[in-house]
């Protein structure tokens, strides 16, 4: 009869500690969820309408020291002609030149450039043709 009442109390210990680990794990998801920013990787991805891809994307860009006063409109126009490619002279959204890498470990972005120097050598010929298909269905 003690080793029964052993074994039942041991098996409650086990199942509180699981279910307090369920907890824990729930708890967990939700505040790593809460973490990410999931607007401004649809900006980014150009899940979202282009002016709302540009606000989301310049505020996002506006959060860094760096970039505060930064105006995104005036920019885009600026920089256009430095590119030789049709995609990245034509283009109105700021996700043309510019684009995210997420860093799963630490949920957090790394904000990368198409540069001028890297495009007109052919660097992104993949992402012109995709933005090109993407701009014909459209």
């Amino acid at each position: 009869m003690e080793n029964y009442q052993k074994s039942i109390k041991s098996l409650f210990e086990i199942l509180r500690l699981r279910r307090n680990g369920v907890v824990f794990s729930a708890l967990l998801f939700t505040v790593l969820m809460g973490c990410t920013n999931v607007e401004v990787e649809e900006a980014f991805k150009g899940d979202l309408r282009p002016g709302k891809a540009n606000k989301v994307i310049g505020e996002y860009c506006q959060s860094c020291h760096i970039h505060k006063d930064f105006d995104s409109p005036l920019h885009v126009s600026n920089v256009r002609g430095l590119y030789k490619s049709r995609v990245f002279r034509k283009a109105r959204e700021c996700r043309s030149c510019h684009y995210i890498e997420k860093d799963w470990m630490h949920n957090q972005h790394e904000r990368k450039t198409r540069m001028p120097e890297d495009a007109n050598s052919g660097k992104f010929r993949k992402f012109e043709k995709k933005e090109l298909s993407r701009l014909r269905k459209g």
